[in-house]
């Protein structure tokens, strides 16, 4: 934010008393000259009550904010006159004065664009008595989150990022840095049964100036007006406006307490990304659509971790699509405005039905609804990406990297894009990132075992693929081992992965990806045609980048490979 100069300062505050609104007001007058001065003198330590109550009210030293709301009251007055002032008279002034809520401090600068393009909102600090409202505490962090990832031209960082810090008394200049905001929001809830104490407060990145803070203390039925206050407040210090959608008055249901705690305890377990928990939240995220039929958000949680079971391997594209549907369609037909619903919605559209222009149509519906979600950015590249659209892609990936720096599975998404373009180099430095920032992250290290496979590093490969492997027995990991170790000669090492997975499937749904994998490492082209023929039967998650990825170069010019590759409406590549 740029400063204007004490003299600069001293003359703006001059036009403001001397205005109509101002001049007729000595109280008022007293109590701007008073706090801009003090400001001046001594920067960005924060004004209190009492000294506004004692030096400009004429208070004693017994003054209680709890009997007596002087300051209060004045404050509010200030500020309504304040903002006529600049909506009028000083609407093309070169310094603007302002007091926000919840702060007696004002704000000072130039009357340009906010220098706050970039905002993080920290975890808020658990303070209740019980452990267990954790949740509840993210709960209400994502939810601000949110409100404020609908504003135009602000990039919101995303919840995964900003979740690195949790619990941890980060230093504000280095967590600006680490994820690229100029502008950190923190605070803690205390809820002590219907009784709820949230105090937030935003702080400039560069300097560790507190710009703004406020203590809310109200009954839990309150928690929606808070957030959304909350989130007004920050929208306005960076000059923007919440959109209506995102304010908590648009809403066509209001969900009760019950049912928006047990919402912020499924994504909770959405958030741990295991499949135990996974399982925990379908279950949760089940039994709130049927108690609450008219509630969003649980249709889209619900959809969410449908699609993050596929994504796994652990079900049946297929077989979920009717439920995945059915929830997704509900989420925006409740809420039309769900940025969330609306990127399921795309990602049916384009792995399930392989619609390719009503997904991306559905992808441009939900970055406009939000375009801070860093989700749908990532998934709409990887979209592009399996149309053959690299640039396009990369594009949004770096859109997605800018709005989740610290997030793995972008920096593993980028790297495998990179491979798909033959940039080799930059493709394992990128998944290197990935596994530096989750020790050695799955999805990364299955790029990285493909990239050396094509390299023909296979002892790499498998040095890779093996890494945690009976820990986290992933079934597309072993597919492609059981292809590298036969390339090695390890025949029976390459046996002993087929029958593994042989085990699993008896256990549970395996995806077919891992026998296209494995057939197209050992070189039986005809067992890799039925494995993928039964991958996309199967509406399995990956099938559908094979058009373009290196890896089944084997298969192509094949007229069987070809067809399979039309089915998905793609156009074969040579």
């Amino acid at each position: 934010m740029q400063q204007a100069g004490g003299e600069q300062v001293r003359e703006q505050l001059g036009r403001i008393l001397a205005s109509d609104g101002f001049a007729s007001s000595q109280r008022l007058c007293r109590f701007l000259r008073f706090v801009v001065e003090r400001t001046l003198e001594s920067g960005s330590e924060p004004l209190k009550e009492f000294v506004l109550a004692t030096e400009v009210f004429d208070r004693g030293a017994d003054y209680d904010p709890n009997v007596d709301s002087i300051v209060r009251v004045e404050a509010r007055r200030l500020r309504t006159k304040l903002k006529a002032y600049y909506d009028g008279a000083g609407k093309n002034d070169a310094v603007v004065i302002e007091l926000r809520p919840g702060s007696y401090s004002p704000v000072i600068r130039l009357a340009e664009a906010s220098a706050y393009t970039t905002i993080a909102v920290l975890p808020f600090v658990n303070m209740s008595p019980e452990p267990d409202q954790e949740y509840f505490c993210d709960g209400i962090t994502e939810e601000i989150i949110n409100a404020l990832a609908s504003i135009e031209g602000l990039a919101v960082v995303a919840r995964t990022s900003s979740f690195q810090f949790k619990g941890q008394a980060a230093d504000i200049r280095g967590v600006g840095e680490k994820l690229g905001a100029q502008l950190v929001v923190e605070g803690s809830v205390r809820k002590a049964g219907d009784q709820l104490r949230i105090a937030a407060q935003a702080i400039d990145a560069a300097n560790g100036y507190h710009l703004w803070s406020e203590t809310y203390r109200r009954e839990l039925r309150d928690v929606f007006a808070i957030q959304e206050e909350i989130s007004a407040a920050v929208a306005a210090m960076v000059r923007a406006k919440l959109p209506e959608r995102a304010r908590r008055a648009a809403r066509t249901y209001e969900p009760s307490v019950d049912a928006c705690i047990r919402y912020f305890h499924a994504m909770h377990l959405v958030h741990q990304e295991s499949l135990p928990g996974l399982r925990a939240a379908t279950a949760e995220f089940r039994a709130l659509t049927e108690e609450y039929p008219e509630y969003a958000d649980p249709y889209a949680g619900l959809a969410t971790a449908y699609a993050a079971l596929s994504i796994f391997g652990v079900v049946s594209g297929k077989e979920i699509l009717p439920e995945l549907r059915r929830n997704a369609e509900a989420a925006v037909r409740l809420n039309p405005d769900s940025s969330a619903g609306w990127t399921v919605m795309a990602g049916i559209s384009a792995h399930w039905e392989f619609d390719w222009p009503e997904a991306e149509k559905r992808f441009r519906r939900a970055i406009a609804l939000q375009p801070s979600n860093s989700a749908a950015h990532a998934w709409y590249a990887g979209v592009l990406a399996m149309l053959g659209r690299f640039e396009e892609s990369e594009r949004e990936y770096g859109v997605a990297l800018k709005l989740n720096p610290l997030f793995p599975s972008v920096h593993a998404r980028l790297g495998f894009l990179s491979y798909l373009c033959g940039r080799d180099a930059e493709a394992e430095r990128r998944l290197q990132a990935a596994m530096q920032l989750q020790k050695d992250f799955p999805e990364a290290r299955f790029a990285l075992g493909m990239l050396y496979l094509r390299q023909g590093k296979l002892e790499e490969a498998v040095e890779v693929l093996s890494r945690g492997l009976d820990e986290l027995p992933v079934a597309v990991h072993m597919g492609m081992l059981a292809g590298a170790y036969h390339r090695l000669g390890k025949r029976e090492k390459s046996r002993e992965m087929l029958a593994r997975l042989e085990r699993m499937a008896t256990e549970h749904y395996v995806t077919p990806m891992a026998r296209v994998a494995a057939c197209v490492g050992m070189g039986d082209l005809d067992g890799a045609m039925r494995a993928l023929s039964a991958a996309i039967e199967d509406r399995a998650i990956f099938a559908n980048v094979l058009n373009v990825d290196p890896f089944v170069d084997p298969l192509r010019g094949d007229p069987r490979f070809e067809r399979l590759v039309a089915s998905m409406n793609l156009i074969p590549r040579r």
